[in-house]
């Protein structure tokens, strides 16, 4: 079961914000977490069974911008 903070966490990352860093401020006005240990955070709240029951899009969404994306390369023959 995730506390509210941890669900204010998530939701936090789930907003989208006009501006560079307005996020990251954003935490640490509200949680007093630097902007690394916030997404520390998040990323641990993830790997929860706990999180995707409670908000599974967004879950799925975060989960997928954390994996490493592959380049595939072309060549010109």
């Amino acid at each position: 079961m995730l506390t509210d903070t941890e669900k204010s966490m998530l939701d936090l990352a789930g907003q989208s914000f006009k501006y560079a860093g307005s996020l990251e401020q954003e935490a640490q006005n509200r949680f007093g977490l630097t902007p690394t240990r916030y997404w520390q955070e998040v990323n641990r709240l993830l790997d929860q069974p706990a999180t995707h029951e409670h908000h599974p899009a967004l879950a799925r969404r975060l989960t997928q911008r954390r994996q490493p994306r592959t380049r595939l390369a072309t060549r010109l023959i």
